[in-house]
């Protein structure tokens, strides 16, 4: 691959097949200083309802476990899919008071019948006969050891295990620890127990007495979009090749560690808090940098568009409005570019 001449400047070198690009980082976050998430989008009734407390974080911390290569679930009748309709299925679980969010029941069952129960949950006939969650006992298993963990360690209560944290990200009794020890938050990049702790904060169930110590969430959207706008930079022509083809690889390393050095540079640019990036980044890789970039094909693959509905546009929502500096808006060898293709649950 041919560098772009813009990659001589403020670069940093993972690996010597992946860079940080600091110049287009900068731009990337002067565009986000004029931008805000629209309010509406934390009152949606995932994070605010009625349900008790306990109801709540276990709703949160079994969606999030979860929540992993999501690309095939969708409820097309309602027009939901991946993580919307992961947010509708646990909220009506959460009001039903169902059993799979209580501890003791899920460890009382079987992955088989959980595996079921999930499945009969993401149906739209109700009947889990053409339910699209896939890997139903893997993420069964997952739901099986977090409750577990809860059950054994805190006598089945979600708010025990909030409390005892202090509200405190890092050191041996934060959340990031604490659930290092389960297998659905043994990522070593953190991005599920991020996402877990932004739900709890815009829920208003967690402080984060020590923000400084947070991890940005990076998923498969935002390493799209950081490649293609050239926040993160691919050397190696293998590598590139990979990309370009979708290609199964072992790992998304260094990849996904410039992703994460990249957001934090561009929040600290943007003056958003860093874990605000997820709102900015991850819809616009879903509806508008996806496969048929807004940039060329004029339209967005989601209708109504994520990115819009999320983010307070300054005027109608026809071009993208990271374009004037995108490498990828006018080089196909960054707007070709796909994420690290790996299987996971991590993310």
């Amino acid at each position: 691959m041919k560098n772009h001449p813009k990659m001589k400047m403020n670069i940093t070198n993972y690996n010597n097949k992946i860079y940080l690009n600091a110049a287009q980082c900068k731009q990337c976050g002067e565009v986000l200083k004029n931008l805000n998430i629209r309010d509406e989008f934390y009152r949606r009734p995932f994070l605010k309802n009625n349900n008790v407390t306990e109801s709540k974080l276990s709703m949160l911390f079994n969606a999030v476990a979860v929540c992993h290569q999501t690309r095939a679930l969708a409820h097309p009748g309602l027009n939901l899919y991946g993580w919307d309709y992961l947010e509708m299925g646990f909220l009506q679980l959460a009001k039903a008071a169902s059993w799979l969010l209580q501890p003791e029941r899920i460890v009382a069952a079987s992955i088989h019948n959980i595996a079921e129960a999930l499945s009969l949950t993401f149906s739209p006939d109700n009947e889990g006969t053409n339910s699209t969650l896939d890997r139903l006992d893997e993420r069964a298993g997952l739901m099986k050891g977090l409750a577990h963990f809860v059950a054994a360690q805190y006598n089945g209560s979600y708010c025990s295990l909030v409390t005892s944290t202090g509200n405190k990200l890092g050191g041996d009794n934060g959340i990031y620890n604490l659930l290092m020890q389960l297998e659905a938050f043994a990522d070593p990049r953190k991005k599920k127990t991020s996402f877990l702790v932004k739900l709890m904060y815009d829920a208003d169930l967690f402080t984060m007495d020590d923000p400084e110590n947070y991890v940005p969430v990076m998923d498969y959207h935002m390493q799209r979009v950081l490649l293609r706008m050239g926040c993160v930079e691919v050397s190696d022509p293998e590598l590139h090749e990979l990309l370009v083809r979708r290609q199964l690889q072992d790992s998304d390393e260094p990849i996904r560690t410039a992703c994460i050095d990249a957001l934090a540079l561009i929040a600290g640019i943007s003056g958003h808090p860093v874990w605000v990036m997820n709102d900015f980044l991850w819809p616009l890789g879903r509806s508008c940098c996806h496969l048929n970039p807004l940039c060329i094909s004029g339209m967005c693959e989601k209708e109504p568009c994520t990115f819009n509905n999320m983010v307070g546009l300054p005027d109608e929502h026809k071009n993208c409005i990271f374009q004037k500096f995108c490498f990828g808006s006018r080089d196909e060898k960054y707007r070709n570019l796909y994420e690290p293709i790996i299987q996971t649950h991590y993310y």
